[in-house]
């Protein structure tokens, strides 16, 4: 009968460790998250005149459809909700029109460019799941027909559930760097903008890519999965499958979302309807750059 007590006695002393250890682990956990999610970033404002011509404004279109802007704010602007989970994360994507629910009347171009230079709210705190930090390589020209484009849009009537908080598996998928949920984080906050577009193929193919790095990496050698039940993300460098396709391949790959190999990609996991936007010589540019990856 001893016996049975002292194995129940160590037991119960050793849940009681474990319970402790994740309490511990939690708050620290929660505290440094935290201070991430607080913190504010200063930088010199970019000053940028906003087009109105027709022409600058079909541009910006075109950026918000390939820069895939309308996966989280809609085909309108008229927003969403991102994700719901408890867990990991709720937050939900803005109206960006000026309808009801959406920004109010003093929403200026000052603002546009901070959001999309430096991913950071009107206090200076990083947004949320907001990808500024591509965003930020646009150059000159292209943020300003982007943000033309966006200032153009006819205001939507969408009044949100506002929708900001963060589970304890996103803290610490956040925590270890598994979730990129702060933007500002990733910025270099003092580089100024680029003057100019891209002069080359590859160049033109880096620029572009930059919507695919945040899954495939700045390598576009892919990883680990990026959630729970999502698979590997794939090597598309030229040591991946996609280095032995030829640049037509690779093309008909994104337009009818099954590679030469007949493997069909699922939407949920690769958007390559998302990508329909680009036109084939911007797929071809793509294709240089990430072939030159070794």
């Amino acid at each position: 009968m001893q016996v049975i007590k002292t194995i129940f006695k160590w037991i119960g002393r050793t849940i009681l460790l474990v319970i402790s250890v994740i309490v511990l682990g939690y708050t620290y956990i929660y505290i440094s998250t935290e201070k991430r999610l607080n913190k504010k970033y200063r930088f010199s404002e970019t000053r940028l005149a906003i087009p109105s011509d027709s022409q600058s404004i079909e541009k910006g279109k075109h950026l918000y459809q390939i820069r895939s802007c309308g996966d989280c704010h809609g085909t309108s602007l008229q927003g969403g909700i991102f994700m719901n989970d408890p867990l990991l994360l709720q937050i939900s994507a803005p109206n960006l029109t000026k309808g009801k629910g959406g920004l109010s009347p003093e929403y200026s171009s000052r603002d546009w460019i901070r959001v999309l230079r430096h991913g950071v709210d009107k206090n200076g705190k990083s947004l949320w799941m907001m990808p500024a930090h591509e965003s930020n390589t646009l150059n000159k020209d292209d943020l300003a027909n982007l943000i033309a484009y966006c200032q153009s849009v006819p205001p939507r009537n969408n009044q949100l559930r506002k929708l900001k908080s963060i589970g304890p598996i996103g803290r610490v998928l956040m925590k270890i760097d598994r979730v990129a949920v702060l933007p500002a984080e990733h910025i270099n906050h003092a580089l100024p903008i680029s003057a100019n577009p891209p002069a080359t193929v590859y160049e033109t193919g880096k620029y572009l890519a930059s919507t695919c790095q945040s899954c495939h990496m700045h390598d576009m050698k892919g990883g680990s999965a990026l959630a729970p039940e999502f698979p590997p993300v794939p090597d598309i460098s030229a040591k991946g499958a996609a280095g032995r396709w030829t640049e037509a391949e690779f093309i008909k790959t994104i337009r009818s979302g099954k590679t030469p190999e007949g493997k069909i990609l699922r939407k949920e996991y690769m958007p390559w309807q998302n990508m329909q936007s680009f036109t084939n010589e911007e797929l071809a540019a793509i294709y240089t750059f990430s072939k030159s990856i070794h």
